[in-house]
């Protein structure tokens, strides 16, 4: 066998280590003033308002969900007027990454989070689960 050729244990150890595909869903921005965002997302980068709305999982704040040239909701920007500040422009940020994945492989990593016991919510068919460094990573699953 050559030394370049994976052996078959390696080639077991990274397929185990990959057992689903996590899919990033969408990015969640938070903005001051989301009829202003909707406009610059819109008008001059090019995508599509799909909606605004209630949101559905805050209560009390509005938010849009922004699509791409196929369709899919790629941005959704999540009104937060709290976070104006008269002195300090561009306050928004990343809220959290959204993420999909199909309903066996989510349960599957629910099942791991819990074994190793990291903490997590699940909320109206999502988790939310911090990194790291505190950002929130939104996983939701498909109804497969």
């Amino acid at each position: 066998m050559k030394s370049s050729d994976p052996s078959p244990s390696s080639e077991t150890e990274q397929s185990s280590s990959t057992s689903f595909r996590l899919h990033l869903d969408h990015a969640s921005i938070m903005t001051t003033d989301l009829d202003e965002a909707v406009s610059f997302y819109v008008d001059l980068l090019g995508l599509e308002c799909r909606v605004v709305e209630d949101d559905p999982i805050r209560e009390g704040r509005r938010r849009a969900m922004l699509a791409d040239d196929e369709g899919k909701d790629i941005v959704e920007l999540i009104e937060m007027t709290e976070m104006k500040h008269p002195s300090v422009p561009g306050r928004g940020g990343i809220h959290h990454l959204g993420f999909s994945l199909e309903k066996p492989e989510w349960h599957a990593l629910r099942s791991r989070l819990d074994a190793a016991g990291y903490p997590y919510q699940e909320m109206k068919g999502r988790m939310f689960v911090r990194d790291a460094d505190g950002l929130v990573l939104e996983i939701e699953h498909g109804t497969a």
